[in-house]
Formats: structure tokens, C-alpha cells, sequence
């Protein structure tokens, strides 16, 4: 079974999160809070690991 990225998806994951450039602990710690909840759930889609990729890599520019 090949798995398909859905841009509407990630759309909505998007907008939902808001994800942007980390610029001060605030930010940072929202940042975290995101990832936090993604990493546990269990089965995630390949939208929303893509949105945790993101997170972690601004996390880590940031840090």
C-alpha cells in the first residue's frame, strides 16, 4: 500500500497549528507543546508527520 500526501490535509494541519519561525521562548514553548501532542498520538498520518518534522526543525534553529 503506497500512502499519498494530501495537500488539503496538510492545509488544514496548517492553518489549524500555525507554524512559523521561532523567535523567543514563547513561540518556542508552543512549538514544543505541538510536538508534544503529535508525538503522542499513535499511527500518525504522513501530514501530520511532516508537520512534526517542521516543528522539530525550527525548534532546533531556533535552540
Amino acid at each position: 500500500m503506497t500512502l499519498t500526501f494530501d495537500l488539503d490535509k496538510y492545509k488544514e494541519l496548517l492553518i489549524k497549528y500555525q507554524p512559523k519561525l521561532i523567535r523567543n521562548e514563547e513561540d518556542n514553548e508552543k512549538a514544543l507543546a505541538i510536538v508534544e501532542e503529535l508525538m503522542h498520538r499513535q499511527n500518525l498520518t504522513i501530514e501530520e508527520d511532516e508537520l512534526l518534522d517542521l516543528l522539530v526543525t525550527l525548534i532546533e534553529k531556533f535552540e
